[in-house]
């Protein structure tokens, strides 16, 4: 609890260490397992090689060497006690605590760069994420009440990404699977292979999450573009996270997915909300121009879609989000500190989202743990007041 506030974070981070895939990646891939290259001095704590892929691509750019540093410099004396200490289970139940979050669903940050790579071999992009849910279960085991797991999967083939994302749920008691807003191998979400994914997935009745990353290795990367020219960092990690998102979310609701699965749950996170009323808005406006004659029809517009079955996530200082209420609405909103991530606002998250103006308590109340206990479908008590 935070000033009489019920918190509960969309999607809290993990920082991968290389015993997920040393210790529980399938013995039979050990030998092409990642490997942990340590602090390259550009990432938050560390890359890794893939065959001959370094992951995040830009771990040794020297162009973005200055701006992660000068990043890292503005809170180095929050964040360095942790990096010594490994960015553990009970750090993050720590800093749980002292941002007064009640539960966290528990979210990726390296994994899903690895998996990104168009041409790894569909069972060894399977067996990476399923390490990855593996280790993250046992982490989520030092507080299974407040730590909730979120699995991971790719498109690589989206029957094995079905297959596990039954495991993690079924037998692994996870309560989403994730997936990156970008193609794989010219694959994107709504070609008709990956129904059997959205099929598997409603039928397990958890949410489908959405999460972008600024280090993916995918050929098909909005931000490749800017690789190579003047400040590509800051236009990277700018337009990763809402473009991708923006495109993904198009896919589901004007690409038909919606449309075929009309009880899927699906969440668009860590890519601010403000665009979204625009977009919507820009889909609905397209679908009456052109979608009478698509050859895949809709019964709903776009944005009727998503206030049907979607969620997006706000970052705790949207100065913008009460544009957003007042166009859509507060039931569809999620937040998350983005702990530990160190562009985040930790440790005064929950503080900076209460303090913004325009903002009701009503529609804090709802966005802090209301809405995300929906979406995640949490036996929790919602918010009192």
């Amino acid at each position: 609890m935070k000033n009489g506030f019920r918190v509960i974070d969309s999607d809290l981070h993990v920082l991968e260490p290389r015993e997920v895939w040393e210790r529980y990646l399938d013995p039979k891939y050990r030998d092409r397992a990642p490997k942990y290259m340590g602090d390259s001095g550009t990432t938050r704590r560390y890359w890794w090689m893939v065959g001959d892929q370094p992951v995040p691509p830009w771990a040794n750019a020297p162009d973005v060497a200055g701006p992660n540093a000068y990043l890292r410099s503005r809170n180095a004396e929050v964040y360095e006690p942790l990096t010594e200490r490994g960015y553990d289970a009970k750090c993050a139940l720590e800093a749980m605590d002292i941002e007064g979050i009640d539960i966290a669903i528990m979210f990726r940050t390296y994994a899903h760069m690895l998996t990104s790579i168009d041409d790894l071999e569909p069972d060894f992009a399977t067996a990476l994420c399923r390490a990855f849910n593996d280790w993250l279960t046992d982490y989520c085991k030092a507080d299974p009440v407040r730590m909730k797991a979120a699995a991971i999967v790719s498109l690589h083939d989206p029957d094995l990404a079905a297959e596990e994302a039954r495991r993690a749920v079924q037998e692994k008691g996870h309560i989403a699977v994730v997936l990156l807003p970008m193609p794989v191998n010219g694959r994107y979400l709504n070609a008709p292979e990956c129904d059997a994914l959205w099929s598997t997935v409603e039928r397990l009745d958890v949410p489908f999450a959405f999460h972008g990353t600024s280090g993916g290795a995918t050929k098909d990367y909005v931000t490749n573009r800017f690789v190579g020219h003047p400040n590509y960092r800051t236009l990277n990690h700018a337009a990763s996270f809402p473009l991708e998102l923006m495109l993904a979310l198009g896919s589901m609701t004007a690409g038909g997915v919606l449309e075929r699965f009309p009880h899927l749950r699906v969440a668009f996170l860590e890519g601010n909300c403000a665009w979204l009323p625009w977009w919507l808005h820009r889909l609905d406006d397209q679908w009456k121009k052109y979608g009478g004659g698509e050859a895949v029809r809709l019964s709903a517009l776009p944005s009727e879609y998503f206030k049907r079955q979607c969620f997006i996530g706000t970052d705790v200082d949207e100065e913008l989000l009460p544009t957003v209420i007042d166009d859509i609405g507060d039931d569809n909103i999620v937040v998350s500190t983005d702990y530990p991530h160190v562009d985040g606002a930790y440790p005064h998250a929950v503080d900076t989202f209460l303090a913004l103006e325009g903002v009701s308590d009503s529609s804090k109340r709802k966005i802090l743990a209301d809405n995300c206990t929906r979406l995640y479908q949490l036996d929790v008590p919602v918010n009192a007041g």
